[in-house]
């Protein structure tokens, strides 16, 4: 038996950038398996990074118009992958970064790199590789709000967003799971209803008033089935529907488990599938903050 790629990795916990805390233009980066801050010197700021669920963090530095995914575990020598600038002042930090699959050094012009706008119907996207971002704006439809008044609508916006096997999938409605593919522009597709995507199967996370549910998706009968194991791994979610999976083993985490951050409480949410069971972690030692990031390995 081959234990050469067990050994020669060690264990690489998951940690915090807090934005917007302690009034620092710059994120503050939390251990909370230690519950206590750690000094990481980066160049990440509150206004220019976006975290993705395969664990590399997007970058626009405008003072050097560069952009960029970085390793966030590389600390000493940081491993980046270039892409072409995006111009685009004024992003968001609530937008929503996803990449269609981990990129592959041998074929990166694969991996799609998607930045979805959270208040417009925008999308940006490329490809590595490419020289350029593209600007894209779509209509999916609109939303009634008739608190508002008659007549009062706002365009629905794609959100939450995981990637599957190179493809997009968000929830359309309460009843409806759509896709986004690109080939090679973007195209919408729908099918019927927090989506993470863990070793080759797509799951759907439901937090009701009482309990957690993890549903997967079974797409030979186009349903969502619940589940009470999740192979040894761990699902780390956070707000603005961040959602990843990581082998529990390799994080030092208790498996099949559903982490949930809540930085403006400083409260982390630890569900066991196993026996739907809840335990809550109070983490007076962070700051409290609007937004929380998982840095994350990133290997899969």
């Amino acid at each position: 038996m081959d234990t050469s790629k067990s050994s020669s990795r060690s264990v690489c916990a998951p940690y915090l950038a807090l934005k917007h805390a302690a009034g620092s233009d710059e994120p503050t980066y939390f251990s909370f398996l230690d519950k206590k801050a750690i000094g990481i010197e980066g160049e990440l700021t509150n206004s220019n990074c976006w975290a993705t669920p395969q664990g590399w963090i997007l970058v626009r530095d405008a003072s050097s118009s560069t952009t960029y995914l970085v390793d966030p575990h590389s600390h000493t020598d940081r491993i980046r992958i270039p892409l072409p600038h995006l111009v685009q002042e004024n992003l968001s930090t609530y937008c929503t970064c996803r990449l269609s699959e981990y990129p592959d050094p041998a074929h990166p012009n694969r991996c799609i790199v998607l930045l979805i706008e959270t208040d417009a119907p925008i999308i940006w996207y490329c490809r590595i590789g490419d020289t350029e971002w593209t600007r894209h704006e779509y209509d999916i439809g609109t939303l009634d709000l008739p608190d508002l008044g008659e007549g009062y609508s706002e365009k629905i916006v794609i959100s939450p967003v995981t990637a599957f096997q190179g493809k997009f999938y968000f929830n359309g409605s309460y009843k409806e799971l759509c896709t986004l593919e690109f080939s090679p522009a973007p195209v919408f597709g729908y099918r019927k209803v927090f989506m993470v995507e863990s070793k080759q199967e797509l799951y759907m996370v439901c937090f009701l008033v009482d309990r957690i549910t993890v549903h997967k998706m079974d797409f030979s009968k186009q349903e969502w089935c619940e589940v009470d194991d999740i192979g040894g791994q761990v699902f780390l979610l956070s707000s603005w529907c961040f959602g990843a999976s990581r082998s529990a083993d390799e994080c030092g985490l208790e498996p099949n488990c559903v982490y949930m951050i809540y930085p403006w409480n400083k409260r982390l949410i630890i569900f066991s599938l196993a026996g739907a069971t809840t335990k809550v972690h109070d983490l007076e030692e962070m700051t409290a903050s609007d937004q929380a990031l998982w840095m994350l390995p990133t290997h899969p």
